[in-house]
C-alpha cells in the first residue's frame, strides 16, 4: 500500500476550501492531487502485523521525521487501540501520539482521542471526495471540468468496488459494536458513561460514514463511472441484509442509480458507444434474471422491487434502441413485461415501494392519516390486523428500523431517485400499468351484482390493487415536498401530465381515493397548486403551468370541481332529508331526549373512501393555492364549496375529520369576515344546531334532560368521535385563532358575542376548557399510541398559544399612561372592540387560558412534555421530528405565560373575576391554588425541569435552543431562584385604576411567601445535578457549531445563519446578565444592548449561574450570599482547561475582530459578539470574585489577550469603513433622502422601507462599534493597572503596545524602557478615530434634536411637500394626517437609559440629565390604537388611505433616528470616556515609584504633547455641539494633561502667581507651540454658546494653568499672552490692528459665570479674571478692567463676594478648595 496521511488537519483544511471554493484558489487541485492517494483508498488501513509489533517493542517510533521513544504504558496502549480498530500498529501508534497531542483540546484521555481521530479521518475522506464528484456532476459550478478531471482520475475500478466492499466492513463492525454493548452490559459497563458515549460516538460515526459512501456510490454512478461488475456487487451486498432499515435503503438508492446510468441515453453517444452500452445492459440484464429465479427467503418484497426497477430502466433502453433489441435475443413479453408483471402480482414489488416512500417521506405518518385507504392496500402479510373506518391505525409489521438521522444530502439523493423511477415507470412502463387497470376493471365487472363484496374482498382473486399501490406510491414521494412536482404539471403533452389525464378514468372507490391522494400530493407548493387547481376545473379549454391551452376529454373525465362539489350536495341530501323529522333535535326541539335509532342512513365504507379521496384534494389544493380558494369560495359564497362543507359536516358522519381539515384549509389566509364565518358556523354546529342522535354515545343516550341543558362538554364529545375528528378540530381552531392577514393583535381572534343568544357562556371559554381538559389533559391517559399523543399535544398548545400569545399585554400599560379619557391622544377604551378594556380582557380566550395553565394538572403535563429531554429530540427514532415540535411549542407557551404573568394576576384575573356571573368562570384561576403565586412557583415545584432547560440551550434547532435561554432569562431574574431572601413583593406591577372598579392583586401573599428562598437555586439546580457538566458543554458546543450543522430536512427551516448568530448572541446576553446582580437583569428593555451604564456596582459579588458556565471553580457555600472567591477549574470544561466557554467566547471576540478589520465591513450581527464577548470580559476582570482568575488566564500565552485585542483593533474612517451598506460619509451626505419624497411616484413603499431598514442597520452597526471600543478601553486600563504594580516586563511590553506600532525593540534592549514613549507613531492616539464620526453632522441631516419633534412638524416636512390629494375628495391629505397631531408619543412611548456618570471624576455636580429613547414597538402600536378609535367613531374607514400610511412610518422612522443619535450619542461620549481613563492609567502608571521628580522623562512628555496636539482642535470643534458629552470629556482630559506637570512648564503651585520662576530667554519651543495651540482652542470653546457649565469649568482650568506656566518677568512672552487672549475675545483669531475694536465676548462670559454660575463653574471663572488681572498687571495692559467696567461687570463681581464662602462651605463642607477642583486623581 502507497504511504498514506493519517494526520486529520490536512483533510479538514481541504475540506474546508471545497466548501467555499472559486477560481481565485488556483492550487485547490494539486491540493486534491496530493491527497489523492489517500482518497482512492477511501477507509482502507493496514491490517495488525508481527512485523509492526515487533516494530514496535523495539522503543523508537519515527512519525514525519521525528523519531520517538515510546515506553512500555505507550506500547500497551497501542496495541490495544491496534486490536480495538482492528489496524496496524505502527497506524495505532501514529493516532496515539495525534490523540496525545489533542487531549487538551477533545478533552478526552489519548486512547478515545485516538479512536476519534481515526473516524474524523475517514469522515473527511468521504466527505472530499463526495464534494468532489457532486461538483463534477453539477453543471453550476465553476470549473466543473476540473472536477470531472479529477474524479476520473478518482473513481476507478478499484474504488468503486472499495466503496461497495466497505459498506459490508460497516456493517460487520456496527455488529461487533453491538455485542460490545451486550456484553458490556453483562458486565456493568454500562454503567460507565464513558464507554457508553465511546460505543455511541462510533456507532454515530459508522452511519455517516455508511451515508456519505452511499452517496460516493451515487455519483459515481451518475457520473457513468460504473459498470456492471459494480453494480453486481452492489446487488450481492443487498442480498446479504436481514432487515428492512436504513442501511437496505442506502444499497438501493445507489441499485436505482446504477441501473439507471446503465440504460441511460445521451446525445454525444455515437453508434458504436450506443452499441456497447446495449451489450452490457443485455449482460445485466441476464444476471437480473437468474437472479429472479433464485428468489430470497428474506425480504422477498425487496428482491422484487429491485428486479422491477431493473426491468423499468431496460425497457426504456430498448423503447430508444429498438434496432439492436431486433438484432438481439431480446423478447419483450417474456424478458421484460412478464418478468415486471409477476414481480408486480406476485412479488409485491409495488406494495415495497409504497411501504418505502411513505417511510422515509416528508411527511412519514401516511398509516395515521389514511387508515381507511392504506389498510386495503396493504397485503395481509404486511400487517397484523386489519381495520375499519373508525378503528386505530394499523401496525406494520413491515417498518423501516431507524437507527440514525439520514444526511440531507442524502435525503435529497433518495428523493431524486423516487422521482426518476416515477418518471421511469411511467414512461418506459406505460403498458405495465394499462394492464393493470385492465385488470382491475375486468374484476370489477365480474364483481358486478355481488353485494356482499366490498373495495377490501375485490382484489383478492387478482393479486391486490397494484395500480392504486402505485398511486399512493407517487403520492409519497412527492408528500410534503413544495413544488417538487412541477415536472408533472410544466409539458401537457408530456407522458408526466399524460398519466394524469389517464390516471383520472377511476371506477373503483379505492382508486378514486388513490388517485385523489396522489394528485393532493402533486399540488403540494404555490405553483404546483395552481396548476392542480386550473387542472380540475371543468372548462373547455384550461391553462397549464406553462400557459398553454389543454383539451380534455369530457366524455371519460370524471374529475373536476363542479363533479366533485355536486357530490358533496348530493350526500348531503341524501342524508339529511331522509329523516327530517325523527331522531333529530333542533333549537326549537329543546326538551326532547336524545333517542337512539339505527335506521338512520349512513355512508357505507366505499362512499367514505371516495368522500375522503375528494376532501385531501380539496384540502391540499386550497392549502397552498390562493387563486383555488377564492374560485372555490367565490365573492359572497356563490360558489358554495365552504357552505356545501359545513352541510355535509351537519349529517354525522365518519368523514368529521376530513371535512374540519378542509374547511381549515380554507381559513389559512381567510379574512377577518371569512374566518367570523368559518366560527359561526362551528359554534352553531357543535353547541346549538339540530344533531342526529344516533352516533350519541351510550351514556348520553340513557341520559334524561335536553339538548338546552347538556353540559357543552358533552356536545363536544358528542360530534367529535375519534381521535381524527379531535385533531382536525384543534388544528381548525388553532388557525382560526391566528392573526388573519388583514387583523391585528388587537382584535378578538372570533366574532363578537359569539354564542351568547343560545349559551351562558359566550366566546372561547368552552373552547378552552375542552382542549385543555377534555383533551390536553386526556393526553396523558392510556389507550392512545405515541404519534396520537404527540400530534393531540402538539395541536393543544399550539391553540393555546395563539390564545396567550395574541393578547396584547401593552394595551393595559398603554391604558394607564393615555388615560380613561384619552387625555394623551388616544382613548383606548373607543379604539378597542368590544369597547372598553375590561370588556376585551373579559371576551379574550387569553384570561381563560392562563387559568387553565395554573391549574397543577395541566402544567404539570406540559412540563412533563419538557421533561421529555434533548435526547428525544435529536436522537434517531420514529418520533423525534414529533417530541421536536411538541417541545418546541410547550417552551414557547412557558416562556410567554412568564412575559404575561404580571398582566395576568395583577389585572387580567381580578377584572373577570369581579365581573357579573362569572364566579363559575375563574375556578382554577391562581387565586385559588394554594402556596403558588407565580408561575416561577410551579417551576420551582418542579424543579426538576430546569436542568432540561439547560440543556435544551444545545439543541440543534435554533427555536429550541432560543426559547430555552429565553426562559432560563426569566428564572435567573425571578426572585425564587435568586441568591437572595425571597422578600414579599410590592403591590402588582400596574397601577391602581387601570380599570375602573378594580383594584390590582398583590402578587403574593405575605404569610407563604416571607424568607422561603436563601440560595441561588437556579445555580444549585444547574450545578448539582448529574448532568451539570453536560449543561456546561452544552452551552460551549452551541457557541462553538458552525451554521452547516443546524437545521435538519423538515425541521424548523428558517435556520438561517442570521437566526444562528441571533442565538449565539442570546446565549452570551445571558451570561453578561448574570454576572450583575439582580436588581441590574433588566429583561423588560425592550432594547438591552442599546446602551453603556458605567455603574460597576451591578456586578454580582457572589457566584452566578454564568460563574458556573464559564467554568469557574465555586467552593462549597458559595451559592449562598457569601464572600467566596473564584478559583481556577481545571477540570473538562473548567475556565482554565483546554475547552470552556470563557476561551470559546474569547475566540468569537478575536474572530469577530479580525474579521472586520480585514474587511473593514461592520453590521449589527457581525460586531454584537465583539460588543457582548468585551462586556462580559471586562466585568470579570473589575468583578472582586472573578478578577484575579481572569487576569491571570489571559495573560496566559495562549490568550495574549492584550496585545491580540490591541493589535487586532479596527481602525476606521468615515470614507472607507462601511456600516451595513452605508460609509458615514454616505449616510451624513443625505443621498438617500430622495427616497423619502412621496412625489417620485415610482419608487415604491418597499423601496422606501428598506432605505429606512439601510438606515437603521447603519445606525446599530456603528452603535456596536462604539460599545465594543468603549469595552476593549476599558479592558486596556485594567488590565494595565493591574500589571504595573508591581512594575514588571509584562507592563512594559503593554506600554510599548499601546505607544508604538512596530515590536523592532524590546524594553530590555534600551537603556532606559521610557524611550519607548518617544516613537512617533501611536497606537493609543490612533484609538481615537472614533472622533471623527460627527454624529451632530448626521443629527442636523436626519433633523434630530434635544427630543422628538411634534408630529405635525414631522409630517410637514418634505415628506409631504406636493399635498397629494385622497381619493375621492378634494386635496385632504393634511385633514387625514392631522387625526395624529394630538397623539402624546412623548408621553406613552418613552423609557429613560440608565444615567451615566459626571465627565470629570470627583467632580461636584450631579449626573448627567437623563436621557430616554422611544419604544418604537409601541409607537406603532399606539398609532394603530388611534387609527382604530377613528374608525370606530367613524372618522376614518378602510381601506385606509396610502398617505395616512405614510404618514404612520414617517412617524416610526423620525422615532427610530431619534433613538438612534441618542444612542450615538451617549457609545461616542462613553467611548471617550474609556480612552480618557486609559490615558490616564497609561501617564500616572508610567511614573516610577522611585522617582522624586515625577514627570520629567522626555517620553513621557512627548506622549503628553501628542496627546493635546490631536485633542486641541476636536475640542474646539465639539464645544461648540450643544450640550456635548465628548466636549466635557475632552476638556476633562485635557486639564489631566495640562496638569501633569510637564518638564517645560516646571511649576510647584500654579494657585500662586506671585511664584513665577525667573525670567528665562529661550525661544518657544515645539512644546510650547502645542501648548498654545490647546490654550488658544480653550479661550474660543469658552465663548460657544453650547458649552456646558462643566465644559466650561475645564477650560477655565486650562486657561489659568496656562497662564500661570508663564514667567512674570519675561515681558515680551506675557505681552504675546496678553495679545492671544484679546485676540480670542469674541471666538476669533483677528490682526492685532483689528481686534480692539471689537466686542469682548471673552470676558463678558468669564465675569458672567464668576458672577452668576454654579460651584466650580463660578470659583474657576473666578480664579481666571484674577490671572487675567496678573497677565495685564505684568505688562501694563489693562484690558480686563476695560472690559468689566464697558460692561458694568465689576459692581455686579464685588457685590458676589459675599457668596462666595457660602458657596464653598455647601460645596466643600468646610474643606480647602483646590484650585485643580477638576483635575482627575487616579
Amino acid at each position: 500500500m502507497v504511504s498514506l496521511t493519517w494526520s486529520t488537519s490536512s483533510f479538514i483544511e481541504l475540506q474546508e476550501r471545497l466548501s467555499r471554493y472559486s477560481r481565485e484558489d488556483e492550487t485547490l487541485k494539486d491540493a486534491i492531487n496530493e491527497r489523492l492517494p489517500d482518497l482512492k483508498n477511501l477507509l482502507e488501513v493496514p491490517l495488525k502485523s508481527d512485523e509492526s509489533r515487533k516494530k514496535l517493542s523495539s522503543g523508537k517510533l519515527a512519525i514525519d521525521g521525528v523519531e520517538y521513544s515510546i515506553n512500555n504504558a505507550f506500547m500497551t496502549e497501542t496495541c490495544l487501540l491496534a486490536d480495538d480498530l482492528s489496524i496496524d500498529e505502527l497506524v495505532a501508534a501514529e493516532y496515539l501520539i495525534y490523540g496525545t497531542e489533542c487531549q487538551a483540546q477533545l478533552d478526552r484521555p489519548p486512547l478515545q482521542c485516538a479512536i476519534v481521530l481515526f473516524h474524523t479521518r475517514r469522515t473527511f475522506v468521504l466527505e472530499i471526495a463526495r464534494m468532489i464528484f457532486d461538483r463534477a456532476k453539477s453543471s453550476e459550478v465553476q470549473d466543473q471540468d476540473m472536477f470531472f478531471e479529477i474524479s476520473r482520475k478518482l473513481a476507478t475500478k478499484e474504488f468503486i468496488q472499495t466503496a461497495i466492499k466497505e459498506m459490508t466492513n460497516l456493517r460487520s463492525f456496527l455488529r461487533e459494536l453491538q455485542e460490545k454493548l451486550t456484553s458490556g452490559h453483562l458486565l456493568g459497563r454500562d454503567l460507565d458513561d464513558n464507554f457508553v458515549a465511546n460505543i455511541k460516538f462510533r456507532r454515530d460515526q459508522v452511519f455517516k460514514e455508511l451515508d456519505a459512501l452511499a452517496q460516493i456510490i451515487v455519483l459515481v454512478a451518475q457520473l457513468r463511472f460504473i459498470d456492471s461488475d459494480d453494480i453486481k456487487l452492489l446487488l450481492e451486498g443487498v442480498s446479504t441484509v436481514e432487515k428492512y432499515d436504513q442501511i437496505s435503503v442506502l444499497y438501493m438508492v445507489g441499485i436505482i442509480a446504477g441501473f439507471e446510468a446503465m440504460c441511460l441515453y445521451t446525445v454525444q453517444e455515437n453508434e458504436h458507444s450506443a452499441k456497447q452500452t446495449f451489450d452490457k445492459a443485455v449482460i445485466m440484464q441476464t444476471y437480473i434474471s437468474e437472479r429472479r429465479r433464485a428468489p430470497r427467503s428474506t425480504l422477498p418484497y425487496m428482491h422484487a422491487a429491485i428486479n422491477l426497477w431493473w426491468y423499468v430502466y431496460f425497457s426504456g433502453l430498448c423503447m430508444r434502441e429498438r434496432e439492436l433489441v431486433s438484432s438481439s435475443k431480446i423478447d419483450y413479453g417474456n424478458d421484460i413485461f412478464n418478468p415486471a408483471l409477476l414481480c408486480i402480482t406476485t412479488g409485491g414489488a409495488l406494495e415495497f415501494m409504497m411501504v418505502l416512500a411513505g417511510d422515509l417521506s416528508v411527511h412519514n405518518d401516511f398509516l395515521i392519516n389514511r387508515p381507511a385507504l392504506i389498510s386495503n392496500l396493504l397485503s395481509k402479510t404486511l400487517i397484523d390486523s386489519q381495520v375499519g373506518l373508525e378503528q386505530n391505525a394499523p401496525t406494520k409489521s413491515l417498518e423501516i428500523e431507524i437507527a440514525y438521522v439520514m444526511s440531507s444530502t442524502f435525503q435529497t439523493a433518495f428523493s431524486a431517485s423516487m422521482e426518476s423511477l416515477v418518471d421511469a415507470i411511467i414512461s418506459n412502463t406505460a403498458d405495465l400499468l394499462k394492464e393493470l387497470r385492465i385488470r382491475e376493471e375486468e374484476s370489477l365487472t365480474s364483481d358486478i351484482g355481488s353485494e356482499d363484496l366490498d373495495s377490501s374482498d375485490q382484489f383478492e382473486e387478482r393479486g391486490g390493487p397494484e395500480l392504486e399501490r402505485f398511486f399512493m406510491f407517487v403520492s409519497f414521494v412527492y408528500s410534503g415536498r413544495s413544488d417538487s412536482a412541477l415536472q408533472f404539471w410544466s409539458d401537457p403533452e408530456g407522458n408526466l401530465y399524460g398519466f394524469l389525464v389517464w390516471a383520472s378514468q377511476c371506477r373503483s372507490p379505492l382508486m378514486i381515493g388513490a388517485y385523489c391522494d396522489m394528485l393532493s400530493s402533486l399540488a403540494t407548493g404555490e405553483e404546483c397548486g395552481l396548476a392542480a387547481h386550473r387542472f380540475m376545473k371543468e372548462e373547455d379549454s384550461d391553462l397549464s403551468l406553462s400557459g398553454g391551452a389543454v383539451v380534455r376529454d369530457h366524455k371519460t373525465y370524471e374529475m373536476s370541481w363542479d363533479f366533485i362539489l355536486s357530490s358533496f350536495d348530493y350526500y348531503a341530501q341524501q342524508l339529511q332529508n331522509s329523516s327530517s323529522d325523527q331522531n333529530m333535535l333542533s333549537s326549537s326541539i329543546t326538551s326532547r331526549p336524545l333517542i337512539a335509532t339505527e335506521d338512520l342512513p349512513q355512508l357505507d365504507f366505499d362512499n367514505c373512501l371516495i368522500l375522503m379521496g375528494y376532501l385531501r384534494l380539496l384540502e391540499q389544493i386550497a392549502t397552498y393555492s390562493s387563486v383555488a380558494r377564492s374560485d372555490l369560495v367565490g365573492p359572497n359564497n356563490t360558489v358554495n364549496a365552504f357552505n356545501q362543507l359545513f352541510n355535509l359536516l351537519r349529517c354525522q358522519t365518519p368523514l368529521t375529520g376530513s371535512l374540519l381539515s378542509t374547511i381549515r384549509a380554507f381559513a389559512v389566509d381567510a379574512s377577518k369576515e371569512m374566518r367570523g364565518a368559518i366560527w359561526t358556523n362551528l359554534d352553531d354546529w357543535l353547541l346549538h344546531s339540530s344533531i342526529l342522535a344516533n352516533h350519541a354515545p351510550y351514556t348520553l343516550l340513557n341520559t334524561s334532560g335536553s339538548w338546552q341543558n347538556m353540559p357543552l362538554r358533552d356536545k363536544f364529545n358528542l360530534h367529535l368521535t375519534s381521535v381524527d375528528d379531535i385533531l382536525a378540530f384543534v388544528l381548525l381552531i388553532e388557525c382560526l385563532t391566528q392573526i388573519p392577514v388583514d387583523g391585528s393583535i388587537n382584535d378578538l381572534p372570533y366574532p363578537e358575542g359569539m354564542g351568547s343568544a343560545y349559551r351562558s357562556s359566550p366566546g372561547l371559554q368552552p373552547y378552552v376548557d375542552y382542549v385543555a381538559v377534555e383533551i390536553f389533559y386526556s393526553t396523558s391517559a392510556v389507550g392512545l399510541s405515541t404519534k396520537q399523543r404527540l400530534e393531540l399535544q402538539l395541536a393543544c398548545l399550539k391553540f393555546m398559544y395563539n390564545c396567550i400569545n395574541n393578547f396584547n399585554i401593552d394595551l393595559i400599560d398603554l391604558s394607564l399612561s393615555s388615560g380613561m379619557d384619552g387625555s394623551n391622544g388616544v382613548n383606548i377604551e373607543l379604539a378597542l372592540h368590544p369597547k372598553g378594556l375590561s370588556n376585551y380582557i373579559q371576551a379574550h380566550p387569553c384570561v381563560w387560558t392562563m387559568a387553565k395553565l395554573f391549574e397543577e394538572r395541566v402544567y404539570s403535563l406540559l412540563f412533563s412534555i419538557v421533561a421529555l429531554g434533548i435526547d428525544a429530540i435529536t436522537e434517531p427514532g420514529p418520533f423525534r421530528l414529533k417530541y421536536n415540535d411538541v417541545v418546541r411549542i410547550a417552551l414557547q407557551v412557558i416562556y410567554r405565560v412568564l412575559v404575561i404573568q404580571s398582566a395576568y394576576t395583577d389585572v387580567m384575573e381580578p377584572s373577570v373575576r369581579a365581573s357579573v356571573n362569572t364566579s363559575q368562570a375563574v375556578k382554577g384561576s391562581s387565586k385559588l391554588l394554594i402556596g403558588m403565586r407565580s408561575f416561577e412557583d410551579a417551576i420551582l415545584f418542579n424543579i426538576y425541569v430546569v436542568p432540561q432547560f439547560a440543556l435544551y440551550v444545545n439543541s440543534e434547532q435554533v427555536a429550541v435552543a432560543s426559547l430555552a435561554i429565553k426562559i432560563l432569562n426569566r428564572l435567573a431574574s425571578a426572585p425564587q431562584f435568586l441568591n437572595l431572601n425571597y422578600d414579599v413583593p410590592a403591590t402588582g406591577s400596574y397601577a391602581q385604576g387601570i380599570i375602573p372598579g378594580i383594584s390590582p392583586a398583590a402578587s403574593f401573599d405575605v404569610d407563604q411567601t416571607r424568607n422561603r428562598i436563601g440560595v441561588n437555586r437556579l445555580l444549585s439546580a444547574l450545578d448539582s445535578v448529574e448532568e451539570s457538566r453536560r449543561i456546561m458543554f452544552g452551552f460551549i458546543t452551541q457557541l462553538e457549531r458552525p451554521v452547516s450543522d443546524y437545521g435538519v430536512v423538515g425541521v424548523d427551516p428558517e435556520h438561517t445563519e442570521d437566526s444562528v448568530t441571533d442565538l449565539k448572541l442570546e446565549i452570551m446576553d445571558f451570561i453578561l446578565r448574570n454576572l450583575c446582580s439582580a436588581s441590574a437583569a433588566k429583561l423588560d428593555n425592550t432594547t438591552p444592548d442599546m446602551s453603556l451604564s458605567d455603574n460597576l456596582s451591578d456586578l454580582s459579588d457572589v457566584p452566578t449561574i454564568s460563574h458556573f458556565l464559564l467554568g469557574f471553580k465555586i467552593g462549597d457555600g458559595a451559592t449562598a450570599a457569601s464572600t467566596a472567591v473564584l478559583q481556577h477549574n481545571k477540570e473538562q470544561g473548567g475556565i482554565a482547561s483546554e475547552v470552556s466557554l470563557f476561551k470559546s467566547i474569547v475566540g468569537l471576540l478575536t474572530d469577530g475582530v479580525t474579521t472586520a478589520s480585514f474587511s473593514d465591513q461592520f453590521t449589527k450581527r457581525s460586531y454584537s459578539p465583539v460588543r457582548i464577548a468585551g462586556d462580559i470580559i471586562y466585568k470579570l476582570c473589575v468583578a472582586k470574585i472573578s478578577s484575579r482568575v481572569t487576569l491571570e488566564l489571559l495573560r496566559l500565552p495562549e490568550y495574549a489577550h492584550f496585545k491580540s485585542r490591541l493589535s487586532a483593533e479596527p481602525l476606521v474612517t468615515i470614507s472607507n469603513s462601511r456600516w451595513g451598506s452605508y460609509t458615514f460619509k454616505n449616510l451624513v451626505s443625505g443621498i438617500d433622502e430622495d427616497n423619502y419624497n412621496l412625489e417620485n411616484t415610482e419608487l415604491p413603499l418597499p423601496a422606501l422601507a428598506n432605505s429606512q431598514n439601510e438606515e437603521e442597520e447603519a445606525s446599530n452597526a456603528l452603535l456596536q462599534f462604539f460599545i465594543g471600543r468603549t469595552m476593549m478601553l476599558e479592558y486596556l486600563s485594567v488590565e494595565l493597572h493591574n500589571a504595573s504594580s508591581p512594575m514588571t516586563t509584562t507592563f512594559e511590553s503593554y506600554v510599548k503596545q499601546l505607544i508604538v506600532h512596530n515590536d523592532s525593540d524590546s524594553p530590555a534592549q534600551r537603556n532606559d524602557w521610557s524611550e519607548v514613549l518617544a516613537c512617533e507613531t501611536s497606537k493609543f492616539l490612533e484609538l481615537l478615530d472614533f472622533l471623527e464620526f460627527d454624529i451632530e453632522k448626521l443629527a442636523t441631516i436626519w433633523k434630530v434634536g434635544t427630543k422628538l419633534r411634534e408630529i405635525k412638524d414631522i409630517l410637514q416636512d418634505d415628506l409631504f411637500e406636493g399635498n397629494i390629494p385622497v381619493e375621492g375628495s378634494e386635496n385632504v391629505m393634511a385633514d387625514l394626517v392631522s387625526i395624529l397631531y394630538d397623539v402624546k408619543i412623548d408621553a406613552l412611548c418613552l423609557y429613560s437609559l440608565p444615567p451615566l456618570a459626571s465627565a470629570t471624576p470627583g467632580l461636584p455636580y450631579p449626573t448627567a440629565p437623563i436621557e430616554s429613547v422611544y419604544n418604537l414597538k409601541r409607537v406603532r402600536e399606539l398609532l394603530e390604537l388611534k387609527i382604530r378609535e377613528q374608525i370606530q367613531t367613524g372618522n376614518l374607514r378602510y381601506p385606509l388611505s396610502e398617505a395616512l400610511l405614510k404618514a404612520n412610518d414617517k412617524i416610526v422612522h423620525a422615532a427610530t433616528r431619534h433613538n438612534a443619535i441618542v444612542l450615538l450619542r451617549r457609545a461616542q461620549g462613553q467611548c471617550l470616556a474609556a480612552w480618557g481613563r486609559l490615558l490616564r492609567t497609561l501617564l500616572v502608571d508610567t511614573v516610577p515609584v522611585s522617582d522624586s521628580h515625577a514627570g520629567r522623562f522626555v517620553g513621557r512628555d512627548t506622549v503628553i504633547l501628542e496627546t493635546m496636539q490631536v485633542v486641541a482642535p476636536k475640542l474646539l470643534h465639539y464645544s461648540h455641539v450643544w450640550q456635548s458629552r465628548v466636549a466635557e470629556h475632552l476638556a476633562s482630559a485635557s486639564v489631566f494633561l495640562l496638569s501633569a506637570n510637564p518638564s517645560y512648564l516646571a511649576l510647584d503651585d500654579s494657585t500662586r502667581p506671585e511664584i513665577f520662576s525667573a525670567d528665562v530667554d529661550d525661544d518657544v519651543d515645539a512644546a510650547a507651540d502645542i501648548a498654545h495651540t490647546l490654550f488658544h482652542s480653550s479661550l474660543i470653546a469658552v465663548q460657544s454658546p453650547h458649552a456646558s457649565p462643566s465644559v466650561r469649568a475645564d477650560l477655565y482650568t486650562l486657561i489659568n494653568i496656562f497662564i500661570c506656566s508663564h514667567p512674570a518677568r519675561q515681558q515680551q512672552k506675557l505681552v504675546k499672552l496678553q495679545n492671544t487672549i484679546q485676540s480670542c475675545a469674541n471666538g476669533i483669531s483677528p490682526s492685532p490692528e483689528t481686534y480692539q475694536r471689537r466686542e469682548n465676548r471673552l470676558v463678558e462670559q468669564i465675569a458672567t459665570d464668576a458672577v452668576s454660575g454654579d460651584s466650580v463653574t463660578r470659583v474657576m471663572a473666578l480664579i481666571v479674571l484674577r490671572a487675567f488681572a496678573a497677565v495685564e498687571n505684568a505688562t501694563g495692559k489693562f484690558f480686563l478692567l476695560e472690559a468689566l467696567v464697558k460692561y458694568n461687570l465689576l459692581l455686579l463681581l464685588v457685590r458676589s463676594i459675599k457668596r462666595i464662602d457660602e458657596d464653598l462651605d455647601k460645596q466643600n463642607r468646610g474643606a480647602r478648595l483646590s484650585v485643580y477642583l477638576t483635575v482627575f486623581n487616579s
